[in-house]
């Protein structure tokens, strides 16, 4: 006999299944059948079978589609009719499993045949690859304090979210025996079909109602996968609008439901659970909002609706902000309003003073203080690469606005670098420092070829211009499916700045489109091409000659630049990366220093500085210099991976060879491309040191070769550029 059946409602995106799928395959269950239903799934329908097809026989899948979308809900129900195990479970297809994480549910079933088995869920952003890693480190697996220690408190406080959040119930990472939900003799428990988000909160209490008794383990657990890109594919939750709303109106449905179990301890601890659940939501989330939240609507509406609800609480079991929580019941908001400022003041002060340092300081100082004073109507704010460099997009609109309106605007950069030259004589101000909070607040134009710090509120009347810094070759923001060397929850930092923007520019239509997907970006585009490349139009020889004075270069030789990018794998800590230099410089040196110099050029995230002293007057690092739009101009040739350089580097015309030794693993697994580096890029994929040395000593038979794949990738990437980006761009934002 089948023991247990797990069941799995299939809708979209495709990248989350295979992982799901697989954490089963390495619970090693005996007895079991895993009904797959496929709800609507007919953009992905090949992969879809190609991966089930990877799974069938391991996972004994058992599968039903729907080519139309039909909910959550009906898709669970189809499972439990398809069902011949003694117990159902339910694991959405984005979610996955801790190692032993149904494993020991089943383990505790076999051993006490339960009604009810269930364990402890964990909401991340992280990829199946990294929960692990990150369970440790940030020692997420915590062992809650409980005040009732028998199997079925336990049961009902892992089945009670114990997030912040205002969802409560969920049918997840439980073991039902099957005959409670469909018994011989009984009504049939079943999901709730015309609620499309919420609809496990009935059936869960009845499901409670009907089982006799209860098992837990805390160690069983279950990686709830909170998608970080919820603009384009977005959990039913993230798409659900007002779902503050619906879920309230599911507490006020539940709550007689749960007043009628016949079972007078389920009743009261469900009840308490779920009050202990609401009122963690009134203090840590929802008066939040109430204080802060621009949308009047969480002082209005969504006030009443929570005094009216907060009258089931029973606040004899609530130990703390009593009197708070009675004027809530009360609708009296003045009470409410004095108790709440009051805790979360003293919360806030208790935050700066444990952990007093000056940047919290300053923080303070920027929010209560500087965000009130008037902006200033002609002051306008730079930054680019984290305030590192004097470069890039911004510098190049910097000095176009200097030379066509001088002092009629006010200058702010923000550079760490005191002894940067900057013509002009702009305010200088270091990245967070209290100036640099002033200035920020009070800019009416912001200027960064970046992502914004998510501690700066832009302000309704600012303006923020953002240049970007590349046209993109590897996948880039909510397109990239697995994140490795940082907090998945960057994702939706992308979608946070980009409400903050209200110009971003681009080089070609092929950007445009990427970046608006991306970022999850509606605001308006300036396809103009970027600043950064006028020079690469515009310089004269004498130019040329004073960067390559500048760097002490010698002008009798041809000047190869290397310009690799960073593995999302290979770091320190999130922004600091390693580097390997992979290239044989022992026979590059040998081979090419008497025609050439090579200039190694690293990405600014590399936190590893370069020894190139062996190679002294032939390989230079120069992964310092402000600016590599100056490095292309003086160069002959360039040799990079997979950093988007080349699409700029193209504006030239010059060679460009791509040293690609780590192609498969970038291409499959780290990142993926948004082109066929194997057929569209203008130059050779290069994978080891003598094929770099050979394709450089005859590169004048390379460059034919590739001359038409060239003139047809310029065309897509490069005709837009003409050597006046900055102006038209400069007109459309000041007008």
């Amino acid at each position: 006999m089948t023991f247990v059946s797990i069941i799995i409602p299939y809708n979209k995106p495709i990248r989350y299944l295979k992982s799901c799928l697989e954490s089963i395959r390495d619970e090693n269950l005996e007895d079991f059948e895993t009904i797959l239903i496929l709800n609507g799934a007919k953009k992905d329908k090949s992969q879809v079978k190609s991966i089930i097809g990877d799974y069938k026989e391991d996972l004994n899948i058992i599968t039903k589609t729907f080519e139309e979308e039909i909910g959550v809900a009906k898709a669970r129900n189809e499972g439990i009719d398809m069902a011949s195990g003694e117990y159902v479970y339910f694991i959405d297809s984005d979610d996955y499993l801790y190692t032993g994480g149904l494993g020991k549910l089943v383990e505790i079933a076999k051993e006490t045949d339960a009604d009810f088995i269930n364990g402890q869920r964990i909401k991340t952003y992280f990829i199946r690859d990294r929960f692990e890693e990150e369970l440790e480190k940030r020692k997420e697996k915590k062992k809650v304090e409980v005040k009732d220690d028998t199997d079925l408190y336990n049961s009902i406080r892992l089945l009670v979210s114990n997030s912040r959040e205002s969802e409560v119930l969920t049918a997840l990472h439980a073991l039902i025996k099957r005959s409670i939900v469909t018994p011989i003799d009984g009504e049939d428990i079943r999901f709730d079909e015309s609620k499309k988000v919420l609809s496990d909160y009935a059936f869960i209490v009845k499901v409670l109602d009907k089982s006799e008794n209860f098992k837990f383990s805390d160690d069983a657990i279950y990686a709830k996968k909170i998608r970080g890109d919820q603009f384009n594919s977005p959990s039913l939750n993230q798409s659900t609008e007002n779902f503050f709303g619906l879920a309230m109106d599911e507490y006020e449905n539940i709550l007689p439901v749960i007043d009628n179990l016949e079972d007078s301890e389920k009743r009261d601890k469900l009840k308490n659970r779920i009050t202990e659940k609401l009122v963690r939501y009134y203090l840590y989330e929802y008066s939040r909002q109430y204080r802060s939240n621009n949308d009047d609507i969480w002082r209005t509406t969504y006030f009443d609706r929570f005094s009216q609800i907060s009258n089931n609480f029973n606040l004899d079991y609530i130990d703390k902000n009593k009197k708070e929580l009675k004027a809530l019941q009360n609708h009296d908001r003045e009470t409410m309003e004095k108790y709440m400022n009051r805790r979360l003041g003293y919360i806030k002060a208790k935050s700066i003073i444990k952990n007093l340092n000056k940047d919290k300081l300053y923080r303070t100082i920027y929010v209560n203080k500087y965000n009130k004073e008037p902006i200033v109507e002609n002051r306008i704010m730079f930054i680019a690469f984290r305030g590192d460099f004097y470069t890039d997009s911004p510098k190049y609109i910097y000095e176009y606005l200097l030379e066509k309106y001088g002092d009629k605007f006010e200058y702010v950069w923000v550079l760490d670098d005191k002894k940067a030259e900057l013509p002009g004589n702009p305010i200088r101000v270091k990245r967070f420092s209290l100036k640099y909070y002033k200035y920020i607040a009070t800019s009416k134009y912001w200027v960064s070829n970046g992502r914004q710090a998510l501690r700066l509120r832009k302000r309704p009347e600012q303006v923020m211009l953002s240049t970007w810094h590349g046209t993109p070759l590897k996948r880039l923001g909510l397109d990239i499916e697995n994140i490795y060397s940082g907090s998945p929850k960057i994702k939706k930092s992308y979608i946070l700045n980009a409400k903050g923007w209200d110009y971003l520019v681009s080089p070609n239509r092929y950007t445009t489109e990427i970046l608006r997907r991306a970022f999850g970006y509606e605001g308006e585009i300036l396809e103009e091409g970027y600043p950064r490349n006028d020079i690469l139009y515009n310089a004269s020889e004498e130019t040329v000659n004073k960067i390559k004075d500048d760097l002490k270069l010698p002008k009798d030789k041809k000047i190869i630049i290397y310009a690799p990018t960073w593995r999302d794998d290979e770091f320190y800590d999130i922004g600091q990366y390693k580097f390997t230099l992979k290239l044989d410089m022992d026979r590059m040196k040998e081979e090419l220093s008497e025609e050439y110099i090579l200039l190694i050029r690293t990405h600014y995230f590399i936190a590893d500085r370069l020894d190139l002293s062996d190679y002294k007057g032939f390989a230079y690092d120069v992964s310092k210099y402000d600016d590599i739009a100056e490095l292309y101009l003086i160069s002959d040739i360039l040799i990079t991976d997979y950093s988007s350089v080349f699409f700029d580097f193209a504006n030239l015309r010059r060679p460009i060879l791509f040293y690609t030794y780590d192609l498969d693993k970038y291409e499959q697994v780290l990142r993926g491309f948004y082109i066929d580096i194997h057929e569209e890029v203008p130059g050779p994929l290069l994978f080891t040191s003598e094929e770099v040395i050979d394709a450089i000593k005859n590169i004048e038979e390379v460059k034919e070769e590739y001359k038409d794949k060239y003139d047809i990738f310029y065309d897509r990437f490069c005709s837009i550029e003409d050597g006046h980006a900055t102006e038209r761009i400069c007109d459309a934002v000041w007008k």
